[in-house]
């Protein structure tokens, strides 16, 4: 168990968990209406303790880029609602080329649909996302806390020991 972590959901398709002020969302398979369900509950639960968050969004290489209908528009309303709350949202795809073109194509689609204020980045690094996200929102976890946490979410990492006590 991840100390400091609530765990929405550890599904084999997807992740959605709660870091201090930071949504960390992993989507090693697709995403489902369960999903967006389930973020939208860690968004309300983040908003009772904070008034701004992170968004971290880690999409698995082997990842389902095409969102059906109803999750898109699940997505949207999330984003149309929470984002004068986003410090910024942070996506790393760490493929290039077509599938990253596809990938800044879908989060462009989103945020213009959902007239989105937040500042958001697509990164190909987890490192580089994690620092960008950290400094535009302050307190805990840590940068290096939230990497490991992170890691611990992703498909290749399951092996991972749980990061239990901060750095």
């Amino acid at each position: 168990m991840l100390q400091g972590v609530k765990v929405y959901s550890e599904d084999p398709a997807y992740v959605i968990a709660v870091a201090g002020r930071y949504l960390i969302q992993t989507v090693r398979d697709r995403m489902t209406a369960t999903a967006v369900i389930l973020i939208r509950r860690a968004l309300a639960d983040l908003s009772e303790q904070y008034p701004t968050f992170g968004y971290l969004s880690i999409l698995e290489p082997q990842a389902e880029l095409l969102l059906p209908p109803d999750v898109r528009e699940g997505v949207q309303a999330i984003v149309k609602r929470y984002s004068p709350r986003f410090t910024g949202a942070a996506i790393v795809f760490e493929k290039s080329g077509f599938h990253a073109t596809a990938v800044r194509s879908v989060v462009t689609a989103i945020n213009v649909a959902s007239r989105a204020t937040h500042s958001n980045q697509i990164f190909s690094d987890l490192r580089e996302a994690v620092s960008w996200l950290s400094q535009l929102t302050p307190g805990e976890p840590t940068a290096t806390r939230l990497l490991l946490i992170a890691r611990h979410f992703r498909s290749a990492d399951a092996s991972t020991p749980s990061p239990t006590t901060p750095p």
